[in-house]
Order: structure tokens, then C-alpha cells, then sequence
């Protein structure tokens, strides 16, 4: 079940994307239908080679290389500006699969420069199946209307606000346990969410013999 809304939250990310950046570029039905499948292939392009043990195509390296093939499909497919569908699916690309992976199960977008992977876990699988749903929305209206409604846009800001919500409640609860157990030195604290939106599981590790672990709810430490 989590893997399914993983992979969902990469699809339904990619396709709204894409929709929003070339909406109004569109004129037919099967044209708004194309972009929504490029957005989600484009959203899951990445994993291509990650199940044969590579993650070049994770790297932000890569964005701009992969944003130009598809660019080119876009240009010939959909006769929008180069230029244009570039740059949508390079944003495409980021948010609808790289900035997806750093908030959940981390990634290494500076390889193969570095093997240091960057996580800023905050996506739950519930907290993914909330984004995912308003997404849907916001695509679903977007596709029947052929136009961004008042409707789409609310719940496009809900979904934004939902995760740069649960960002601060992450930072807090990270910085309340520095603050905590500095006098500690400990060697690394990790906050990551538990089944519930804005419910918290910690490890903070003092040493190679102390562990210490709790939970925390919106923006306090529990236990």
C-alpha cells in the first residue's frame, strides 16, 4: 500500500503540473489528456533506471537533459515553444518526482558528484494520500472545465499549504529536540511522520550506545 501511494503521489504530482504550465496552451480535449500522461511518465522517468541499481537520472544534473527530450516530445506533440516546454517539464520533473522523494524517502540530487543523500522526511503515506487527493481534484476539474476554476486553484493552495505546514511542524519539533538534548552533542537527530498528519517519530543517538526515541505531535515533543 505505501509503495501504490508513492508511485500515485509521483503520477498525480506530474500530470498537475504539467497541466498547469501548458493549460493555457491547450485547446482539445485529447491535447489536455496527452499532457496529463507526459506529466505523469515525465514524474516517474527517474525510477527507469533506479531498478537496475542507478540513480543518474536522480541527480539535478540530469533535469535539464531530461527536460529537453520531452520538451522536444511536448514541442512536437503539442506544437507548444520549445523554450516553454522545457522549462515545464524541468519543473515537472523536480517537483513531480525529485522534490517528492527528498520529503519522503530521501534522495542524492548532487550524484554523482557526492553519495550524500538528502532527506527532509515529511511525507507519510497518509500525508501523500491527502496531496494525492486534492491533486486529483484539481486535475479532474482542470481537465472536464479546459481551464484553471476558482475550485482547482483552492485545492491546488491546500495541497501547498498542507506540505509546507507539515515542514515548519517537522523544523519545530527537530529544533525543540537540539534544544533539548544539546548539552548532549548528540550525534544526529531524525524526526520522520508517523501514520497520522502532524504526528512525529524520533530517534535522537547521543553516542553508539544511547538511542533515544519518542514522538511528537504538531509542534511539541511528547515523551
Amino acid at each position: 500500500m505505501q509503495m501504490f501511494l508513492h508511485m500515485a503521489i509521483h503520477l498525480i504530482t506530474g500530470g498537475t503540473i504539467l497541466l498547469l504550465f501548458l493549460n493555457k496552451r491547450l485547446f482539445l480535449t485529447k491535447d489536455y489528456i496527452i499532457t496529463i500522461v507526459l506529466g505523469c511518465i515525465i514524474a516517474i522517468t527517474p525510477d527507469i533506471t533506479k531498478y537496475f541499481g542507478d540513480i543518474l537520472l536522480h541527480s539535478l544534473a540530469m533535469v535539464p537533459l531530461i527536460g529537453a527530450a520531452y520538451g522536444w516530445i511536448i514541442y512536437k506533440t503539442l506544437n507548444v515553444r520549445f523554450f516553454w516546454a522545457w522549462i515545464s517539464t524541468m519543473a515537472t520533473l523536480f517537483i513531480g518526482h525529485l522534490l517528492i522523494d527528498l520529503l519522503g524517502n530521501g534522495i542524492n540530487l548532487f550524484y554523482p558528484f557526492t553519495n550524500q543523500e538528502q532527506n527532509f522526511a515529511i511525507l507519510g503515506s497518509n500525508n501523500e494520500l491527502i496531496i494525492s487527493a486534492l491533486l486529483t481534484i484539481a486535475t479532474t476539474i482542470t481537465l472536464i472545465y479546459k481551464k484553471v476554476k476558482p475550485i482547482a486553484i483552492v485545492s491546488i493552495v491546500l495541497a501547498a499549504s498542507f506540505v509546507v505546514s507539515l515542514g515548519i511542524s517537522n523544523a519545530i519539533i527537530s529544533y525543540s529536540l537540539q534544544q533539548r538534548y544539546s548539552f548532549n552533542d548528540p550525534q544526529y537527530i531524525i524526526v520522520y511522520p508517523d501514520n497520522t498528519p502532524y504526528h512525529w517519530n524520533y530517534y535522537v543517538r547521543i553516542n553508539e550506545f544511547t538511542i533515544i526515541s519518542g514522538k511528537g505531535i504538531y509542534f511539541t515533543v511528547t515523551k
